[in-house]
C-alpha cells in the first residue's frame, strides 16, 4: 500500500513539476506580451499626436498665408510705373 502511495506521489510530483514550468513560462510570456501591447499603444498614441500636431501646423500655415495675402492686397499702393517720366502724371 505504501509503495502505491509513494508511486502516486512521485507521479504527481513529476506532473506538477513539469506543468509548473509551463505555468511559469506562460506567466512570463503573458507579462512580456502585456508590455509589448502597452508599448504598441504608446507608439500609436504618439503617432496620433504627431499627426494631429502636423495637421494643426499646416492649418496654421494656411491661415497665416491667407492672412498675409489679405494684408498685402489691402495695403498695396496702386501700381505706379518705375519711371515717373513715362507715367501718365509726368513730371511737374
Amino acid at each position: 500500500m505504501m509503495d502505491a502511495l509513494a508511486m502516486v506521489f512521485a507521479v504527481l510530483f513529476v506532473v506538477l513539476l513539469s506543468s509548473g514550468g509551463w505555468m511559469v513560462w506562460g506567466v512570463v510570456e503573458s507579462r512580456k506580451r502585456s508590455r509589448e501591447l502597452a508599448m504598441a499603444r504608446e507608439r500609436e498614441e504618439t503617432e496620433r499626436l504627431r499627426l494631429r500636431l502636423t495637421a494643426e501646423e499646416r492649418l496654421q500655415e494656411r491661415a497665416d498665408h491667407i492672412y498675409l495675402d489679405a494684408v498685402r492686397r489691402h495695403t498695396e499702393l496702386p501700381d505706379r510705373p518705375d519711371n515717373e517720366d513715362e507715367g501718365p502724371r509726368g513730371r511737374a
